[in-house]
């Protein structure tokens, strides 16, 4: 296979997923092509200027925007369910109430028209044909997001600033799809190790939901919630607490790679 092929391959790939009636398998799926199209995409960020990328983005944002249905509510829910052995015994019962609360909202479906997201999927294949995918945007690319990955490290073990850290794991998540793609088409083998990428990702995307969650009970569209002033107080400082542990943890996975 040639790189040029590869995101044709994805497209071909998800579209016969749209064949028949979506499920949850499919659907994760589907958002992981889009992830991966992304991710390639940003390998031609070192010929092409950041708008052009940016445009050609918009696609595959748009397919995981309709696929994503009540994704925020699931998050939450699942955010809860993990901090809840974690938290004061005080809390453990608010938690278990905050979370049937927001069972209602989990059972909603995302708008998958299958017949618009083909649409979408044949005009990125389209894309992808008229601005194909070359070696060597893949080396250079590849090589910009390394060094992006680390200097981001750099900058969050430095800040802790969540926007970064959010920011952080976008591009260790790039990087991730990105060795994936070179070892499917030509073999080669990850220069950063895969399974330290994946827990790095896991725990900055733990950090963004719980620092994310935390602000949600803070604002005003929590308040129809089953939970008093103080307890939701209470409840937020200590989720900002399980965030700095967990951006403490994907540090020092960064360091272990070498990135600080």
């Amino acid at each position: 296979m040639k790189y040029r092929q590869w995101p044709l391959v994805c497209i071909d790939e998800a579209r016969r997923r749209l064949a028949t009636p979506l499920d949850d398998d499919d659907v994760h799926e589907l958002r992981l092509t889009c992830k991966r199209l992304r991710a390639a995409r940003q390998l031609q960020r070192a010929e092409r200027p950041k708008a052009a990328i940016k445009a050609r983005e918009a696609t595959p944002r748009a397919i995981a925007k309709r696929l994503e249905g009540p994704r925020e509510a699931r998050v939450r829910h699942a955010m809860l369910g993990w901090a809840l052995p974690r938290l004061s015994p005080e809390l453990r019962p608010v938690v278990a109430r905050l979370r049937a609360a927001l069972v209602a909202s989990l059972d909603e479906t995302a708008g998958a028209d299958r017949q618009v997201l083909e649409a979408e999927f044949v005009r990125e294949a389209a894309n992808w044909r008229a601005e194909p995918l070359t070696g060597s945007q893949v080396k250079a690319g590849y090589r910009r997001t390394r060094r992006k990955a680390r200097r981001l490290a750099e900058t969050c073990a430095a800040s802790r600033d969540p926007a970064r850290c959010h920011r952080w794991r976008k591009w260790v998540k790039y990087l991730t799809y990105q060795q994936e793609l070179r070892e499917r088409v030509k073999g080669e083998p990850p220069r950063v190790d895969p399974r330290r990428l994946k827990r790095l990702a896991k725990r900055l995307g733990r950090q963004h939901d719980l620092i994310n969650l935390a602000a949600w009970l803070a604002g005003s569209e929590s308040e129809a919630m089953p939970l008093e002033s103080a307890q939701r107080e209470a409840l937020a400082d200590e989720l900002q607490g399980l965030a700095e542990a967990q951006l403490d943890k994907a540090l020092k996975e960064a360091s272990r790679l070498g990135w600080q």
